[in-house]
């Protein structure tokens, strides 16, 4: 390495330290954010939004355990009432996979914002949710538009169940 070489990368490291001494960084630290949504499973007539499809239980929720493939399209909504603003649809599907039928579903989802929300894009999750834990957690596998490249994690609570509906937290914690 010549001299000059040698002197440019002792530059680069004096104001790298420099810089970060000052508070800055030559790589940009990753963006954070967290999101809380909430998601609305009807599961009653008149249009319900999961569905038993196949296995035990197809076509009747209270049959469901091993087995069962549920099929979900549900509301995010910016609020627990139904009156809160339509954010957009969590859609996915799942197994019953324990074969006593008592850890919930192995989900795969992603959630769509719709154009007018304050969100643009998807974000697809994976992992176990429901059964006996009151917050399970899952996996942020990726986003687009707003989202894209996101990574990260999300921690679904039941706020509220009946036997016709559902109402799920979602607080989602991301970096990108």
């Amino acid at each position: 390495m010549s001299n000059q070489q040698v002197g440019a990368v002792a530059l680069v490291a004096l104001a790298s330290w420099a810089l970060a001494k000052l508070g800055y960084s030559l790589v940009a630290a990753p963006k954070e954010s967290r999101l809380t949504l909430h998601v609305h499973e009807i599961r009653g007539p008149p249009k319900p939004t999961l569905i038993a499809a196949a296995g035990p239980g197809a076509n009747d929720l209270t049959k469901i355990g091993f087995g069962s493939f549920l099929v979900f399209d549900n509301e995010i909504r910016d609020g627990p009432d139904r009156g809160s603003a339509l954010l957009g649809r969590e859609r996915g599907y799942g197994p019953i996979s324990d074969l006593k039928g008592e850890q919930g579903i192995q989900l795969t989802s992603t959630m769509f914002f719709n154009p007018q929300s304050r969100y643009n894009g998807t974000l697809s999750f994976h992992g176990n949710v429901g059964g006996p834990n009151p917050i399970t957690e899952l996996l942020v596998l990726g986003g687009t538009g707003d989202f894209r490249g996101a990574k990260g994690y999300a921690l679904v609570e039941t706020l509220k169940a009946t036997p016709l509906e559902v109402v799920f937290r979602w607080s989602i914690y991301l970096s990108y």
